[in-house]
């Protein structure tokens, strides 16, 4: 009789084992799910803002009604379904984010290039804090504290490279040929640039050679800051820039990578259209303006 209670309490324990197993990884799962579908957001807003980056500087303003872009249709599609899918702690920041988006996308045509910006940033910051609370909790919930760790010195510089970038763009809309303080300015944010992408690198299990950062930074010394025709100048700053926020986007994908097999989970690659994304292996001319038409 003893034997036989012993036999049950045992099946009985490597039973509930089994199912907390299976209800922990069922967590993580549709957590990282999320985080997928948070890191395709990302991707479909910076591909809106140069969309709409691209057509304010075309056209300057719009006064009339325009069809929504594919991109707006497609955001407000995955909005819905990462609301619907997030878990009810985070409801209400979700809700914050679809009425931020929302408005972005309605109110887009009258920004300036400078707001445009702007607004796309502080969308793109928002689902970066998403996903981070997300993988937190879940490295915390899966007892993967040396991820933890290593993920916890890696987001404070991703949110300090994505910071000196937004302050690089803002110098941009201040340029003209003759201040001398605006010059420098640019080039002391391309340093900082340059050094907070160092550091991401280093915290990558698959970095990026230093040969491939250092001619992403050789774009910038090829531009001609002297260049009477500041409009041309600020076309090829804004397309360095898109270059050095593919690298930093690139960079933080790696890391949600290495996250991914530290838990047994792949994360999808983005798709990408070599006609709107700058690949870091290969810098573009800046002096070559034939190139230089879809900046941010």
């Amino acid at each position: 009789m003893l034997i036989m209670s012993l036999i049950i309490g045992v099946v009985f324990s490597l039973g509930y084992y089994t199912y907390h197993v299976r209800q922990s990884n069922s967590l993580l799962q549709n957590r990282f799910n999320q985080v997928i579908g948070l890191r395709q957001l990302i991707h479909l807003l910076r591909f809106h803002r140069r969309q709409t980056h691209q057509l304010l500087s075309s056209s300057g303003t719009f006064l009339g009604k325009e069809q929504p872009l594919n991109e707006s249709l497609a955001i407000q599609s995955l909005l819905r379904t990462l609301i619907s899918q997030a878990e009810h702690s985070q409801k209400p920041m979700y809700r914050i984010l679809m009425k931020r988006i929302t408005s972005l996308l309605d109110e887009w045509p009258r920004y300036s290039l400078q707001r445009n910006q702007a607004v796309h940033g502080k969308a793109i910051r928002h689902v970066l804090y998403l996903i981070d609370d997300t993988i937190t909790q879940s490295l915390l919930a899966a007892d993967k504290e040396h991820v933890f760790q290593q993920y916890q010195s890696t987001w404070p510089v991703t949110l300090n490279a994505i910071d000196s970038l937004s302050r690089f763009r803002h110098t941009i809309h201040s340029y003209h040929p003759n201040s001398t303080a605006i010059k420098r300015e640019l080039g002391l944010h391309t340093q900082i640039l340059r050094r907070r992408l160092g550091q991401m690198t280093v915290r990558s299990s698959n970095p990026a050679p230093p040969l491939i950062i250092e001619a992403l930074f050789e774009q910038f010394d090829k531009i001609d800051l002297d260049n009477p025709d500041p409009g041309l100048v600020k076309e090829q700053l804004y397309h360095f820039s898109l270059q050095v926020s593919e690298a930093i986007f690139n960079l933080f994908d790696l890391v949600l990578g290495d996250i991914g097999k530290e838990v047994s989970i792949r994360l999808p690659e983005l798709p990408v259209d070599a006609s709107n994304v700058v690949k870091l292996p290969k810098p573009v001319q800046a002096a070559d303006s034939s190139k230089q038409k879809n900046p941010a």
